[in-house]
This record gives C-alpha cells, structure tokens and sequence, in this order.
C-alpha cells in the first residue's frame, strides 16, 4: 500500500483565478468590511471605523498603491495553487502574508506579530480559501463559460457596491471625515480627529504662536492635542517645525 502523500497539486488553475481573486479579494476585504461604518456610523463610543473604504482614502493609498498590491497578492496565490496542494499552498502564503506584515508595513501600521497570527488563522482562511473552491467547483461544473460568468458576477457585485460607497461619501458625505466633524461640532476642538486610525500625515507643521496643522490628502488641516501627541510619538519624519 502506498502511503506516499503528494505535495504536487493535480489541478492546473487557470491564469484567470487571478482576476476572480482580485475581485473577491476586493469585495471581501475592502467592500465588506467597510459597510458597518457607512451604514450605521461610528461604533461604540463614536472613536471612528476600524475600516475605511478605498474612496475615502489618500489617492496614492487607496487608488494606486491598494489595486497594485492586490495584484501582487493574486499572481503569488495562483502560483502556490498551481504547483502546491490547497493546504500547503495555503500554509505558504499565510507564512508570507506574516513576513510582509512583519517586514514591509510602514512602522505606524504594522500589527504585532501575535495580532497577525490571528489575522492569519481566521480572516485570511476566508479571504484565500474561499475563491479557490468557488473557483475550483465552477470551472469544474461549467468549464471556460463558469469561469467567464463568476468573473462577471463579481465585478457587478464590485461595482454595485462601489456606486453605494461613491454615493455614501460623495453625495451625501457620509464619510470617515464627515462623521467626526459632525462628533466635533458636538463636543470641543480637541476631540476631533483628522486622520484616519493608525495613519501618519505627510507632515506636521508646528509654529509658534500658531495652531498646529498636518498636511495629509493634500489638504492642510488642524489637529487636536492628542492626535498632534500621537503623530509625534509615532511619525518623526513627518514633524515638520518653524
């Protein structure tokens, strides 16, 4: 009896998982995760979203730097797929995804390295596992035409979304930024925040005798005592003094 396991996946995944993956990818760890904020406001104790929408991010973030990463990240799953067994080929790039976290994230968004375990162990399962086997069983129920359809589907499923958050933030400015400065109107000027969670501005300008601003979504903004402390303490190159 030959108890030999194969490390050597039997299914040629085609090159077009790539583009299923970016969609899902996008719907489920951009779009999804986002609707809370833009649906009911700010949680509990009105701190503001663990979740921003790619809109209502900084151009370079949201629309240029975010899609390319995404793109990155398909291509190397679809060659792990392709050469490896699902759960070693999920097992690499969950070791990768930790070493990324770890290495390449800016220092004032890098979780700890327990935080991205657990990331790892739970909601990456999700969003790398689940467009595999949706894939997998369209393409084998429905050949070439399934794997035109679920690509379809999911970019109208993208894109209706999308058209609900360009509504939300453009018209009728339901935004990250428009939730605080309704909070700030409410209660005093220090309590109003700018920025997003964890995100340091391009610069912090301080001059004296004069309100301290940061200069972040090439805007100019004032800033709060305890946001300018927390820029301070975590983002020293963009202090800026006169």
């Amino acid at each position: 009896m030959n108890l030999s396991v194969s490390w050597k996946s039997n299914y040629k995944l085609p090159l077009s998982f790539i583009v299923f993956f970016v969609l899902m990818f996008f719907f489920i760890g951009e779009q999804l995760v986002a609707l809370p904020i833009y649906l009911i406001g700010p949680g509990i104790g009105g701190e503001g979203p663990d979740k921003l929408h790619i809109l209502d991010l900084a151009l370079r973030d949201g629309l240029l730097h975010r899609p390319f990463a995404y793109l990155i990240i398909g291509t190397v799953i679809w060659i792990l797929y392709r050469i490896f067994t699902w759960p070693l080929a999920w097992f690499i790039g969950a070791a990768l995804w930790i070493l990324e976290q770890q290495t390449l994230t800016p220092l004032d968004q890098r979780p700890t390295l327990i935080n991205a375990i657990v990331f790892t162990s739970t909601f990456w399962v999700l969003l790398t596992l689940a467009p595999y086997f949706v894939f997998r069983w369209v393409d084998k129920k429905w050949e070439r035409v399934g794997r035109k359809n679920i690509i379809l589907i999911m970019f109208l499923i993208n894109l209706l979304l999308f058209g609900f958050f360009a509504y939300q933030i453009y018209v009728l400015h339901n935004s990250y930024r428009g939730f605080h400065k309704d909070k700030g109107q409410q209660g005093s000027s220090d309590s109003v925040r700018v920025l997003p969670p964890n995100t340091c501005p391009d610069r912090l300008i301080t001059k004296k005798g004069k309100q301290t601003v940061i200069y972040w979504d090439e805007r100019t903004l004032p800033v709060s005592a305890d946001e300018q402390k927390w820029v301070e303490q975590n983002c020293p190159g963009a202090i800026e003094s006169n």
